[in-house]
């Protein structure tokens, strides 16, 4: 089945976007630099732009390629229902964490990824979607025989090495949430509660919600282009920091 114009806008969407923040990303362009060009202003609004909020966009154009990307798997009904899931839970699970420091330890959310609602970003219950949903799918592409437990068990798996890549990323680099060291919540190590819930989460949602293995569309290369573009940014940032 061919892809359709709107998977293809979309797809192409998220490439250009991120091959912008790997090269502001990998050039160490920032407001400074950009206000030296000799470009149009709408050019320098645009760059702006991608420096103030080129993270949370991406996030979003994650998100609209991984449910294009399910509807097209088990029907735009289900992938709607797994959203859903995915989005209200994980939102309560976080908002929890940031209030109480459970599951995950005590942390706290920064107003540098998006919109908060309430104390927790918007893009981060997307981000549980991206990560779930696509690590499903890699997970049953490349073991489309395994137990309903071994396939939850290998998407826990894929989202905390997920979670270990973008900590550093995200805490040092971006300032998108912090962990205390002390009472003064400065900037501290990751406590390992953190991964072991990522594990433990992302292996029960997928275990009590995940839709049937059912496949329309044989072979998807987005999956692990969604994941691994977005591992590469985060590596970039680790890098050049």
């Amino acid at each position: 089945m061919r892809w359709t114009t709107l998977e293809k806008i979309a797809l192409g969407a998220f490439g250009f976007w991120f091959a912008c923040g790997l090269i502001f990303t990998l050039g160490h362009i920032g407001p400074a630099t950009v206000a030296a060009w000799p470009i149009p202003s709408w050019l320098h609004s645009f760059v702006a732009l991608c420096l103030g909020s080129g993270d949370p966009i991406l996030i979003l154009l994650a998100f609209a390629n991984t449910h294009l990307l399910a509807a097209r798997h088990w029907g735009a009904t289900v992938a709607r229902r797994w959203a859903l899931v995915i989005i209200v839970l994980s939102l309560v699970i976080e908002t929890c964490g940031a209030l109480t420091g459970f599951p995950f330890g005590v942390y706290s959310y920064t107003d540098k990824f998006g919109p908060v609602l309430g104390v927790v970003p918007m893009t981060i219950p997307l981000a549980w979607h991206v990560v779930l949903t696509n690590a499903l799918f890699v997970v049953r592409t490349i073991l489309p025989h395994l137990p309903r437990w071994g396939e939850a068990a290998g998407v826990g798996f894929i989202a905390t090495l997920y979670d270990m890549i973008l900590e550093p990323f995200a805490t040092r680099v971006k300032d998108y949430w912090i962990w205390p060291a002390d009472w003064q919540w400065h900037a501290g190590p990751v406590p390992v509660q953190n991964y072991i819930a990522w594990f433990v989460i992302g292996a029960l949602l997928v275990f009590a919600f995940a839709p049937t293995s059912g496949n329309r569309s044989g072979r998807d290369p987005r999956p692990a282009l969604i994941l691994g573009a977005t591992v590469v940014l985060f590596l970039a940032g680790i890098l050049v920091a």
